[in-house]
């Protein structure tokens, strides 16, 4: 009875192994299906709500008109960019689809022009076009014709704006006794205090000049005094006086005729130049 029982048992094993080896080897019965995976559905990206520059547009112009202009409204873009060294301002101008879109780069060059004036450094202002969906007012008006948004500046775009800073040309109110440094000067101040943090072993140079009027002798002296009242305004912003040296060159080095007006308001200048 008992070689009766092994012998079954082998029997029974080998029949399984037997059967199992012909259903997986040969039928191929036993391959494990991969498991099918699971598709997720895409996320849904929340678009950013876009804000705009208070400035309107007018259908098929290049004229750009500020919004509510006695509440100064460009201050804060002013202020913001001063306080953020290495954020810029990407600004998006809109067009219609019954305007050409060369009109948005006309718009454009009309912005900056009023930002500059304001005293915002354009090497920080990113200007791109885009056809938007919208309709012109009664008047052929629209009051969202340029979005913006602050991006962080690139290593590239920074090393490309320090380039502007170490060669530099300034004008304002430098040969007035009551002298009033105006928002390009301040701009100027602030990003050439940060150029100096980041490059201690730089010096800066002002050089100041006049136009043709005068004796030069004089000249010489007011060039000098506008200098020196530039580099007072730097010295109260933070920058350390042993990083300055005053020059002038007076009447000497003209960048424009005196025989115009315009030509002596761009040669009375101040040029900021950064040496080793």
């Amino acid at each position: 009875m008992k070689h009766f029982v092994i012998a079954f048992v082998f029997l029974c094993t080998w029949l399984y192994f037997g059967v199992r080896y012909y259903e997986c080897s040969v039928k191929k019965l036993c391959e494990v299906s991969e498991p099918i995976p699971v598709v997720e559905p895409p996320k849904v990206v929340e678009k950013k709500p876009l804000t705009y520059l208070p400035f309107s547009i007018a259908k098929n112009s290049e004229t750009v008109t500020i919004i509510d202009s006695i509440s100064n409204p460009l201050q804060s873009f002013f202020d913001y960019l001063n306080a953020n060294q290495r954020k810029e301002l990407v600004i998006t101008s809109f067009f219609s689809k019954d305007e050409n879109g060369s009109i948005a780069g006309s718009r454009n060059e009309s912005l900056q022009n009023v930002l500059k004036d304001f005293g915002i450094n354009l090497d920080r202002v990113v200007m791109q076009t885009k056809q938007g969906d919208f309709k012109f007012s009664a008047n052929d008006q629209y009051a969202k014709g340029f979005a913006y948004e602050y991006q962080t500046m690139s290593e590239e775009r920074m090393k490309s704006i320090d380039k502007g800073i170490a060669s530099k040309i300034l004008y304002a109110g430098f040969g007035s006794k009551t002298f009033q440094p105006d928002n390009t000067l301040n701009a100027y101040a602030q990003e050439l205090k940060n150029y100096l943090a980041k490059h201690p072993d730089k010096q800066v140079e002002i050089i100041g000049h006049t136009d043709s009027n005068g004796e030069a002798e004089a000249n010489q002296w007011i060039g000098k005094e506008r200098a020196k009242s530039v580099m007072e305004y730097f010295v109260s912003q933070g920058i350390d006086p042993s990083k300055l040296t005053i020059s002038s060159k007076g009447e000497t080095s003209p960048i424009a005729s005196n025989a115009t007006l315009e030509g002596q308001r761009l040669n009375r200048r101040i040029e900021i130049n950064i040496t080793n």
